[in-house]
């Protein structure tokens, strides 16, 4: 479901910057200066690089991805999907009904409103964080690095299940 609270996606913004000291950057892995690290985070976490993957394993990231994130929420737990500088939703990774793009009508914009994009779990083209509401858990993806972030014991405990098989550690 679309945040349209202002004040609480405010406030999840201002935890992404001081639990996970995110430092948004369009520098990229293997830049020739020496780039400052995204994020600091103090929980477990561990990085894959994604550049090298192909597209039918781009196409079975989402389903994977959304498996992991159903597990550690066993079922009841709710989660922040976040596109920088976008649209912000809270949703239950088993309910595939909250994690649908949609229309948001606003006659501040032209056509009358805008359509708020569900981020996808491959970062292509913007920051994608996926983060559940406690944040002991997330998926972050870098779209310049061309790395995704996992971080809190539980899903990284679901991911490295299936992840080795198709990136690389970074």
């Amino acid at each position: 479901m679309l945040m349209d609270d202002t004040k609480e996606e405010d406030a999840v913004w201002e935890k992404v910057f001081a639990v996970l000291n995110f430092n948004p950057s369009c520098q990229y892995r293997g830049h020739s200066m020496k780039v400052p690290l995204p994020f600091e985070i103090a929980l477990p976490y561990a990085v894959y690089a994604i550049d090298h993957m192909t597209e039918e394993q781009i196409d079975g990231m989402d389903g994977i991805i959304r498996d992991c994130l159903i597990t550690c929420a066993n079922g009841e737990k709710e989660w922040y999907a976040l596109d920088w500088q976008h649209s912000t939703f809270k949703f239950h990774p088993g309910n595939i009904e909250e994690q649908q793009s949609i229309w948001v009508a606003d006659e501040r914009y032209y056509g009358g409103g805008y359509y708020a994009y569900f981020p996808s779990f491959y970062p292509d083209g913007d920051y994608y964080f996926f983060i559940d509401v406690d944040f002991q858990n997330g998926y972050l993806g870098h779209p310049w690095r061309r790395e995704v972030w996992i971080f809190g014991t539980e899903l990284e405990k679901e991911i490295k299940k299936y992840i080795k098989n198709w990136v690389g550690n970074t």
